[in-house]
């Protein structure tokens, strides 16, 4: 049982195309379709021809045919969404397609002038002028056109220009709500009243944004905005506004699966820089009305924060629980260069993977602090004593000297001397009476398990 089985019903559809080539050793047509129920299909079909009507003799290359095509309908919306499953392409027959210039051209070599030829209308002058040098231009009558250039040097070499206040581009058709596409251009408002409260330079926004599908899955996808903070997310895709949210010069968003990366750069204050990874615990989900989609719900990983002035505030290990986000580590430093550190688990202070039992300084919320320092700890350059000469005092308080007269010496008992010169003489490894110490140097050996490569 497929995904569509369930909502959808495959409905035969007649369709338009050229025919690109033939494919003898199958008796299989590349058909290009231009017209369908979901437009312009991507790429040629593969198609085989009923008989009657028509032979195959009367199908070559640029040939128009009629296709029957069966497509999968219905769901919520009650729309054509792909093409059926396994389904065979059929040509019906021959039709004669329509000419591209709806209206007849008498004598078009009579617009020739300064080495060019023109196809204008005569109100607008929207149309095509082509050029002896090999330049061709594609005007609207207004302030957008395309410009192809032959030969040349550099990168004006075989270039291809196209100038418009708003330029739109669909690189791929994943379908009505999903589509890869980028923008690029000026917002001036969405109707004349607020073209009209819009006169401050400041409120016409310019920005560059591009929306991605990774897949046919609305799960997977990258979106990418420069300019006037407004990305495409998800199915939130509507070209013909922008919205000024936050104030992000750049941004960019990584949706795959169950998780989501996103940086923000250029917004004041203390998220100069942002950098997330969330959990998404619910996606998308396209709905009919604006905007598109309803907003996805999240839970935080690992945020970073960069200001102005340069503090930061990294937490990471998060919970990935919406709205409370907890963190198991946090590391804040203030533009004075205050530092504060905290870790919920056992943290470590060492100078390599192997090094913990060799220099390092572990705090344990279950075990206290350890501090292991074998090749010595000092504090303002001076051993300080441990708790083994804690010890032999205690062993020996009540006969640590031996009194020979009253007001003479008190040397340490005999009894007590032979411990005393051992503790004096021992690394505190070994027991000895300060944090003196003597170990091979420390590895420094740090090591990462991935093994990230390009191609």
């Amino acid at each position: 049982m497929n995904e569509y089985s369930l909502t959808y019903v495959p409905v035969p559809s007649i369709c338009s195309g050229v025919i690109n080539s033939y494919l003898s050793e199958d008796d299989i047509y590349e058909v290009n379709v231009y017209d369908s129920p979901l437009g312009e299909l991507n790429g040629p079909i593969h198609c085989s021809v009923i008989y009657p009507p028509g032979f195959d003799g009367n199908y070559k290359q640029g040939t128009f045919v009629k296709i029957l095509i069966p497509f999968m309908f219905g769901g919520d919306s009650e729309r054509y969404i792909d093409i059926a499953p396994g389904a065979s392409y059929y040509i019906l027959g021959t039709f004669n397609g329509e000419r591209i210039i709806k209206s007849d051209i008498e004598n078009p070599m009579s617009e020739t002038d300064e080495g060019r030829i023109r196809f204008t209308h005569p109100d607008s002058d929207a149309g095509v002028v082509a050029y002896n040098d090999g330049k061709a231009r594609l005007n609207s009558g207004g302030i957008s056109y395309m410009l192809l250039t032959a030969l040349g040097n550099g990168v004006l070499e075989e270039a291809n220009y196209t100038s418009a206040q708003n330029f739109h581009r669909v690189i791929a058709n994943n379908g009505p709500l999903y589509l890869a596409r980028e923008h690029f251009g000026l917002y001036r408002g969405k109707d004349y009243q607020d073209k009209a409260l819009n006169v401050s330079p400041d409120d016409m926004l310019i920005n560059f944004r591009r929306f991605v599908t990774q897949s046919r899955s609305p799960e997977n996808w990258v979106s990418t905005c420069e300019g006037a903070w407004a990305p495409f997310v998800g199915a939130n895709i509507k070209t013909d506004e922008v919205t000024k949210g936050k104030e992000v010069l750049f941004s960019k968003v990584i949706n795959y699966g169950d998780s989501r990366f996103t940086i923000e750069v250029g917004e004041p204050g203390n998220e100069f820089i942002n950098v997330r990874v969330d959990d998404v615990k619910i996606n998308e989900k396209a709905i009919d009305t604006a905007p598109g989609a309803t907003p996805a719900l999240v839970g935080n990983r690992l945020k970073i924060n960069i200001s102005e002035e340069g503090e930061i505030d990294l937490r990471a290990a998060g919970k990935g629980v919406p709205k409370s986000n907890l963190n198991n580590f946090r590391l804040n430093i203030d533009k004075e260069g205050n530092a504060t550190l905290m870790a919920s688990g056992k943290f470590s202070i060492s100078h390599g993977e192997a090094d913990e039992g060799n220099n390092s300084i572990v705090l344990d919320p279950n075990k206290g602090i350890d501090i292991t320092a074998l090749n010595g700890f000092r504090v303002n350059g001076q051993e300080i004593a441990t708790k083994a000469f804690i010890d032999w005092m205690n062993k020996f308080q009540t006969s640590l000297c031996q009194v020979t007269s009253p007001g003479g010496p008190a040397p340490i008992n005999p009894a007590a001397l032979p411990e005393f010169l051992k503790g004096v003489q021992l690394f505190a490894n070994a027991g000895g009476f300060t944090t003196i110490g003597k170990s091979a140097p420390a590895t420094g050996v740090i090591k990462d398990t991935d093994k990230f490569s390009s191609v």
